[in-house]
């Protein structure tokens, strides 16, 4: 009689710890779906660093973008509400996102930021081209970026005649100096007054004359007023 006992009280806790759990999950189901959440953007597959996000990029069979439900205690500071993501086209992402990855809004730049690739800011059929502007050829010193400037060269010939003219006019200055030396500059706030090189848009055949102007001709920059 004494087994025929025990095994009933046996059963009787497995029963009991076996409502327990259940009843446990039940709760826990229930809390979490009375939880707040929201429906946030992430990424569905890895999006490397300094890539333009586009509207193509938020069609379903692109595959980059989707939704998630998420629990507000889990969400990423900067979170992007799904609804809002197409906010986001036209910037270009600062880090690589991986797959599942919730967007933070802090990870995308305008493509005016400082610190997005160069090629973005290139105006369609332009390219940049970068020469040597040592203090004496560049205006000593007084060059900034969105200044516009005349390239001025001279010869001479055989009979020592010195012929002088203006090789092209209006030349966009993008960079000045190198990008290390823009970076310091705009890490302390100061100017750049003295530099080795310019950068400026031009054409791929603007690009070959320069090339050719700085290897066989001396030449002069010319800054030009602000309109």
């Amino acid at each position: 009689m004494k087994r025929v006992y025990l095994i009933a009280v046996v059963f009787a806790l497995i029963a009991g710890f076996a409502t327990y759990m259940f009843a446990s999950e039940i709760d826990k189901k229930t809390t979490l779906k009375d939880e707040e959440t929201v429906n946030v953007a992430v990424a569905l597959q890895d999006i490397p660093a300094n890539t333009e996000i586009t509207e193509e990029m938020f069609a379903e069979e692109a595959g980059y973008f989707g939704q998630k439900s998420i629990v507000i205690d889990y969400l990423v500071p900067n979170y992007v509400e799904y609804a809002k993501a197409n906010e986001l086209i036209g910037t270009v992402s600062d880090t690589d996102i991986y797959s599942g990855e919730q967007l933070n809004s802090k990870h995308f730049l305008s493509k005016d930021s400082d610190k997005v690739s160069l090629s973005y800011k290139l105006a369609d059929g332009k390219v940049a081209y970068s020469f040597n502007a040592q203090t004496v050829n560049g205006v000593d010193g007084y060059i900034s970026e969105g200044d516009t400037v005349d390239v001025l060269t001279y010869t001479k010939d055989e009979n020592d005649k010195t012929e002088t003219k203006v090789a092209y006019k209006d030349l966009k200055i993008i960079r000045v100096s190198s990008n290390s030396d823009n970076a310091d500059a705009s890490t302390n706030g100061s100017k750049i007054t003295s530099y080795s090189t310019l950068t400026v848009e031009v054409t791929e055949k603007q690009a070959l004359k320069l090339y050719e102007i700085e290897n066989n001709y001396s030449y002069k920059l010319i800054l030009n007023a602000k309109e």
